[in-house]
């Protein structure tokens, strides 16, 4: 048996429960698969973004021409608020499918996991904030997604916003996750250049900060490395042409690996931080981590420096000089990358308050989970403030 060595157990745990079509034309095949199934009423959660620009019409007609019944809940928000998943629940009660299909970026998705999740246990959305409050299995889902990002088509959680308090809430079982995700990286190619990069970001951040873990194991290190070699590879020319792609595929690929490392190993300070600004400012989450995803690795770079080793060679950077002359080298090329891809590197720079950092420190310190440099409260907002960085005006 293997020694993790990055906890010093003899052995860990690494769940990954799915049924996964990887492919550049891959959802084609799907209306016939799921004819196959059984299926006759099917339900599309996505976003009014990806409907406009017509990506779901090619899985529309052949879902159609296959008999199939379609309805099309396309109301769903960036951070999707609780209000807009009890209306999705509505719709599907009265429409009755027995199957679902979230299509989209991680907010479709997991609106998706959020609707099927009311179809089958019933309540409130907010019941389920939490782990493992889940009871009874979903209706078969399908997850489709239209961004290289969150990862959201393989991982057991769905990231939801509490319209009441303006909080974010996770609900986490393992029975939220998709029973197939179809990866299909000429989806990607109409993404516009900010979602490409902040979403490609946000798939470096999971693989990162699943590396760093406390829970990483030996398996999860094998997805997360590759997953960072793949998106720094790929990003840089994706966010310059989604329709490249080889490109696009690295990206899809990375991201899904991504996810299924976050879903073993939780993520940290980044998400945690992440998760108060969408909370508070409605911050895209794809856009908070990659401001903050720098800022984080410097702080977090001093608890395990050699795995900052390994990020190195999975960048393709020199590994030259002491641990903590690697890690650095590394901070600096994730920040180059930030800005390469057109994002800020400090939260001056976007729509957030500073004088709310207190509110902030306080909602980030529930969920740096398995972090791996201890994070008091006096950390938490010596963090922040880096992130802020200077008086810059706000955009």
């Amino acid at each position: 048996m293997f020694m993790n060595e990055f906890s010093g157990s003899l052995g860990f745990q690494f769940a990954a429960h799915i049924n996964l079509r990887f492919g550049a034309g891959a959802v084609n095949a799907l209306p016939a698969e799921i004819l196959a199934m059984g299926a006759n009423r099917v339900m599309i959660v996505t976003d009014p973004g990806v409907h406009r620009a017509g990506l779901t019409n090619g899985l529309l007609d052949g879902l159609k021409k296959q008999g199939i019944a379609v309805e099309i809940f396309s109301d769903v928000e960036s951070n999707p608020r609780d209000t807009t998943i009890h209306a999705g629940a509505e719709r599907a009660a009265a429409f009755g499918p027995d199957l679902f299909i979230g299509f989209g970026g991680g907010s479709a998705m997991d609106a998706a996991k959020g609707i099927a999740l009311l179809m089958s246990n019933g309540g409130s959305i907010g019941d389920y904030d939490g782990t493992d409050k889940v009871k009874k299995d979903l209706p078969y889902l399908i997850a489709i997604p239209t961004t290289a990002g969150t990862g959201s088509e393989v991982t057991a959680n769905a990231a939801l916003t509490n319209s009441a308090t303006n909080s974010k809430m996770s609900v986490r079982s393992p029975r939220l996750m998709p029973k197939m995700a179809v990866v299909d990286p000429l989806l990607l190619a109409s993404l516009p250049k900010s979602m490409a990069s902040t979403a490609g970001l946000d798939a470096l951040s999971h693989a990162i900060e699943g590396f760093l873990s406390l829970r990483a194991s030996v398996l999860s290190d094998v997805f997360a490395l590759e997953s960072i070699r793949l998106i720094g590879r790929h990003l840089r020319p994706f966010v310059a042409n989604p329709g490249n792609v080889e490109a696009a595929s690295g990206m899809a690929l990375g991201s899904t690996l991504a996810g299924f490392v976050i879903s073993n190993t939780g993520t940290g300070n980044d998400h945690a931080i992440a998760r108060a600004l969408g909370g508070l400012f409605d911050t895209p989450h794809g856009l908070a981590t990659g401001v903050l995803l720098a800022h984080v690795m410097r702080f977090n770079a001093p608890a395990r420096p050699e795995r900052f080793v390994r990020i190195a060679e999975a960048l393709g950077l020199s590994t030259e000089g002491n641990e903590s002359v690697v890690a650095e080298r590394v901070c600096d090329a994730i920040e180059r990358l930030v800005k390469d891809v057109g994002v800020p590197t400090h939260l001056a720079e976007i729509d957030v308050d500073r004088g709310r950092i207190p509110e902030l420190v306080a909602i980030a310190l529930k969920n740096v989970g398995p972090n791996p440099r201890r994070t008091s409260e006096a950390d938490m907002k010596a963090l922040i403030e880096a992130a802020f960085g200077s008086e810059a005006p706000i955009l």
